[in-house]
C-alpha cells in the first residue's frame, strides 16, 4: 500500500515541476469554458464502455434514467489533482448523479494511487491511448485534460466543461441540463 502512494508522490513531484514537452504527458489545460447543448441538439444516446481500474466491465447505458458526469483525468495532470476533492464531494452530495471517470494515458499503479490518495470511489474506465475520448468527437469534442461531460437522463451528451471543475459548477450545469 505504501509503494503505490510513494509512486504517486514521486510522479506528482516530477510532473508538477516539469514544463510541457513533446512526451505523452503533455496536455492542454482547459480554461473552464462551459458549453450546454439545447435539448434539440443533443443527438443519440452515447455509446461508451470499457474496463474499469478494478477490472470490471462498465457501460454508461447501464445508468439510463440518471444524469451521468464523465470526467477525463490522469494522475500526472495537475488540474486533475485540483478537482479530485471537488468531484469526490459532488459524488457524495449527489447520489442521484452517476460519476464515471475515464483515466487516460496513465499507468495502472499511478492511477490506483491517485484514486486511493483522493478517496475516489466512483468507477473509472481505463483509456491508455485516448481512444475512448473519440466517442465525443461528433458532439462536444475534448481539447483539454481534464474535461467533464454531462449526459442527460436519456444518455445524450448535453454539456462539456474544459478544465478543472468545482462542485458548485457541476450542480449548476446538471441543473441546466435537466431544465433544458
Amino acid at each position: 500500500m505504501r509503494k503505490p502512494l510513494a509512486v504517486f508522490f514521486v510522479l506528482t513531484f516530477l510532473v508538477g515541476c516539469s514544463t510541457a514537452s513533446s512526451n505523452s504527458t503533455s496536455f492542454v489545460s482547459g480554461d473552464g469554458s462551459t458549453t450546454v447543448l439545447p435539448v434539440a441538439e443533443r443527438g443519440e444516446a452515447l455509446v461508451l464502455s470499457g474496463t474499469t481500474l478494478e477490472g470490471d466491465e462498465l457501460s454508461v447505458d447501464q445508468f439510463l434514467g440518471k444524469n451521468v458526469v464523465i470526467n477525463v483525468w490522469a494522475s500526472w495532470c495537475a488540474p486533475c489533482r485540483q478537482e479530485a476533492p471537488e468531484l469526490k464531494a459532488f459524488h457524495i452530495e449527489n447520489p442521484d448523479v452517476q460519476i464515471v471517470g475515464i483515466n487516460t494515458r496513465d499507468n495502472d499503479p499511478a492511477a490506483r494511487a491517485f484514486e486511493e490518495f483522493f478517496g475516489i470511489t466512483y468507477p473509472s474506465i481505463v483509456d491508455p491511448d485516448g481512444s475512448k475520448q473519440l466517442v465525443f468527437r461528433e458532439t462536444l469534442p475534448m481539447s483539454a485534460i481534464p474535461t467533464t461531460i454531462v449526459l442527460d437522463k436519456s444518455g445524450r451528451v448535453s454539456a462539456r466543461i474544459l478544465g478543472a471543475v468545482t462542485r458548485s459548477l457541476l450542480v449548476q450545469v446538471v441543473d441546466e441540463v435537466n431544465n433544458g
